[in-house]
């Protein structure tokens, strides 16, 4: 069991790609902002069989709870079939060695320069760990390196003869430092997320089970299994019911996706920012 890569973006079978792509990017030409080119990205990268997933078509036509609601939503399976390969691919390329761009280089190094300022018996630290524990972690207070950061920050801002407020960033920061991953509760906000903005796009109703049905028609439940489907996670209670998920929204909901610049899907993510469900 397969199905034929798309030759075309307008191909039928992009139709739920491309409608996301328009909603959570918006592309500029140099002079204008003009529509997403994400889905002709995608298709590039699936013909050149760059999206590697821990799953396959096979599993996905045959996973009967996925199937089911997605038939009670009257959604076409195959176009659901890239789509979701389009948001997988998405989630991992925002998901590891990443870059963070929530602040330009001239807000760090102003952060930078005003504590160096301020704190002339400062102790540097190097760490992989965030926690900083003594173990993980090399420490010096040498006048010879904090001298020498005092002049590197003087001589990089000195280069700033713009407003304050530009937003500049450097090649290496943008292109080369991409070393920021999401943890897995966090990738599963990310693909939820997306999944709610295909909702939208998709102008999916609000559907009840009648007596008697067997067929789930929670938006949530549904994710929570492409989540499991994907092997996002291992705990096949996201297969039941959405309490694992909701859990995770709860305590990861307000995670800045948007600040990300990633290798492949550049030129910005627009979700929502929310928190929790």
């Amino acid at each position: 069991m397969n199905c034929t890569i798309p030759q075309n973006w307008s191909d039928e079978a992009m139709d739920y790609v491309n409608r996301l792509a328009d909603r959570i990017n918006v592309g500029w030409d140099g002079e204008n902002y003009c529509p997403s080119d994400w889905s002709l990205r995608f298709l590039n990268r699936l013909n050149k069989k760059l999206v590697k997933t821990p799953f396959t078509y096979e599993a996905f036509m045959n996973n009967n709870d996925i199937i089911a609601t997605l038939e009670g939503y009257g959604l076409d399976s195959e176009r659901f079939w890239y789509v979701l390969l389009f948001i997988y691919d998405i989630t991992m390329d925002f998901g590891f060695n990443a870059a963070d761009v929530r602040k330009t280089d001239y807000e760090i190094l102003l952060e930078l320069d005003n504590y160096l300022q301020n704190h002339p018996q400062a102790v540097m630290y190097l760490s992989d760990d965030g926690n900083l524990r003594k173990r993980e972690r090399y420490e010096t207070n040498s006048p010879l390196i904090l001298d020498s950061l005092r002049r590197f920050v003087q001589q990089e801002l000195g280069k700033y003869t713009e407003s304050p407020e530009q937003k500049i960033h450097t090649i290496d920061i943008r292109y080369e430092n991409h070393t920021e991953s999401l943890a897995s509760a966090q990738q599963q906000v990310l693909m939820y997320r997306l999944f709610k903005e295909l909702f939208y796009a998709l102008k999916l109703p609000e559907l009840r089970a009648r007596r008697g049905d067997v067929v789930s028609y929670s938006k949530m439940l549904l994710v929570s299994r492409i989540i499991y489907f994907c092997r996002l996670t291992s705990n096949e209670s996201f297969t039941l019911e959405n309490s694992s998920l909701k859990g995770v929204l709860k305590q990861y909901g307000d995670t800045d996706l948007n600040s990300r610049e990633p290798r492949v899907y550049t030129g910005g993510l627009i979700l929502s920012q929310e928190q929790g469900e």
